[in-house]
């Protein structure tokens, strides 16, 4: 809007992104484009898919898993398996739920194990900029 005090904090078509690789549009603010120190990925996973590489943040990050269903937001249709710290300590999520990674600790891969059908895979990073290009080479195993 013309003459607008706010109107720029109101961001539209700007932050959607065509990734293939998660299977649908994505919204994707991981280069300031908020203003705000935070960014964000919201994704739509359609199938089978990882993240292998470990690494840590000097940042905290929320890794937050959705059903698609807005009325049984809970019912995640998929099983994902995490892996958390040092010791390598694995997970399995198979329904909605938020892992709050405090900064600095190892975490990855994620691998999506089982998908019966579409889920959201929402990551909050409370930083302004995060490239995940800046990570660490994956570890030998």
């Amino acid at each position: 809007m013309a003459g607008s005090k706010y109107g720029d904090l109101i961001k539209y078509n700007q932050l959607i992104r065509d990734i293939p690789y998660y299977g649908g549009k994505s919204i994707v603010a991981h280069d300031g484009e908020l203003d705000v120190d935070c960014s964000l990925g919201y994704h739509c996973i359609t199938g089978k898919m990882s993240f292998p590489r470990r690494h840590a943040h000097d940042f905290p990050e929320l890794l937050c898993f959705i059903g698609s269903d807005p009325l049984h937001m809970y019912d995640l249709g998929a099983e994902v398996e995490i892996t958390l710290g040092e010791e390598d300590e694995k997970h399995i999520i198979d329904r909605g739920a938020v892992v709050s990674i405090p900064s600095g600790l190892m975490h990855c891969p994620i691998v999506f194990t089982r998908v019966d059908r579409p889920l959201i895979f929402l990551e909050i990073s409370l930083t302004r900029i995060w490239k995940p290009d800046n990570l660490p080479p994956d570890e030998e195993r």
